[in-house]
C-alpha cells in the first residue's frame, strides 16, 4: 500500500471501476497461462466485493518514479481516498510492477497467482480499515466533536495501538518483525529505527500499524501473508545476511512464524488492536469472508482447464 498515492489522489473519486482501454486490450490477448490473463481474472473476481463495499477501483500503467531521497519499491496497489473525510476509497492496480513478478515467480502459474491474490488480499484489508474507521467516526457525535476530521482520529487510532504495544517486550518485538517483513529490512532493530523508517517511505510516524493490522488480519483468517506469498523470490534479488537459516526464504518464514505466534498476545495487549480488527472482520464476514468469496476464488473466478 502506497500512503504518498492517497495523499496524491486525494480528490480521486470512488465508486466505479475504471479500466485502462490499453491495459484490458493487452490482458485479454494474453492465453491462459500468463501472467496477463491471471491479472484478468483476478481484476475481474474483484468486482462483486467492490460493488458491495462501494470501493472503486482503477488500473493504472505509470511505472513509477523516483523521489530525490526518497528511493521507494514500486507499489503493487495504493489505496486512495479523500485526505481528511476518509471518503470516496478507491483501490488502484499498477499493472507494470504486477506483470514484473511474472519472471520473480519464476513463470510459475500457480505461485504467481498466489502473489497476485496475495496483493490483492492486502489491499482490500487496507480498504476496508479506511472504511470502518470512517464509518465509527461518522456514527458519533462525541468523535466528530474530539477530532476534526475521520483521518485525524485514524491516526489516532494507529498512535495508540503502537503505544499499547510498545508497552511489552512482547508487543514490541512483534511491531520490530512486521517492520521487517514489510520494509525487507533487517536492520530495523528499534522503534526509532522503525519511525526512520515509516517517515521516509510513507512521510509520517506510525505508517506500519496499518500493516500489521492488515498481517494480523490474514493471519486469523488462515490467510498467508503477502510477505509469505513471496515464497524463495527472497532469495532472487534480496541478499541478506542469513546467518543459521541459510536462505533469505528461510529467514523470512521464521520471522513470520514469530508474528504468527505473537498474535493472541497482541490482541491481549492491544484494546484498540482488538477492537479494530474485530470491525474489519465483520465487515469481511458480511460479503463472505476471506476464506469466502471476497478474497479467496469462488467457482466462476476458477481457472478454466484447457
Amino acid at each position: 500500500m502506497d500512503l504518498s498515492l492517497e495523499k496524491s489522489r486525494r480528490d480521486q473519486r470512488a465508486g466505479k471501476e475504471t479500466l485502462d482501454p490499453h491495459v484490458v486490450s493487452r490482458l485479454a490477448k494474453g492465453d491462459g497461462c500468463s501472467p496477463t490473463h491471471i491479472l484478468l481474472e483476478e481484476f475481474r473476481c474483484l468486482k462483486p466485493s467492490f460493488h458491495a463495499l462501494n470501493i472503486g477501483f482503477s488500473v493504472s500503467r505509470a511505472k513509477g518514479s523516483r523521489q530525490p531521497g526518497r528511493q521507494k519499491k514500486p507499489p503493487y496497489f495504493a489505496c486512495c481516498y479523500d485526505v481528511g473525510s476518509l471518503a470516496n476509497v478507491n483501490v488502484v492496480a499498477f499493472y507494470y510492477p504486477l506483470i514484473a513478478d511474472w519472471e520473480l515467480m519464476e513463470a510459475d502459474p500457480d505461485r504467481y497467482r498466489r502473489r497476485v491474490q496475495a496483493a490483492v488480499r492486502e489491499e482490500m484489508i487496507h480498504a476496508i480499515q479506511v472504511l470502518t474507521v470512517k464509518k465509527r467516526y461518522e456514527r458519533s457525535s462525541k468523535l466528530s466533536r474530539r477530532f476534526l476530521d475521520a483521518e485525524t482520529y485514524y491516526d489516532h487510532l494507529l498512535g495508540r495501538i503502537i503505544a499499547e504495544l510498545v508497552e511489552s517486550k512482547v508487543g514490541e518485538k512483534a511491531i520490530l518483525t512486521a517492520a521487517k517483513l514489510y520494509y525487507e529490512d533487517w536492520t530495523i532493530n528499534s522503534i526509532e529505527r522503525l519511525n526512520q523508517a515509516d517517515r521516509r517511505y510513507h512521510g509520517r510516524d506510525g505508517y506500519l500499524v496499518c500493516e500489521l493490522i492488515r498481517q494480523v488480519t490474514q493471519i486469523r483468517f488462515g490467510e498467508l501473508m503477502s510477505e509469505e506469498a513471496k515464497g524463495n523470490a527472497w532469495d532472487k534479488h534480496r541478499i541478506f545476511f542469513v546467518g543459521e537459516y541459510g536462505t533469505t526464504e528461510n529467514l523470512m518464514m521464521a520471522m513470520a512464524a514469530t508474528l504468527r505466534q505473537a498474535v493472541p498476545q497482541l490482541i491481549d495487549l492491544s484494546p484498540t488492536l482488538n477492537e479494530a480488527l474485530t470491525e474489519i472482520e465483520a465487515t469481511i464476514q458480511t460479503i463472505g469472508g476471506v476464506t469466502g468469496a471476497l478474497l479467496v476464488r469462488s467457482r466462476d473466478c476458477a481457472p478454466q482447464a484447457s
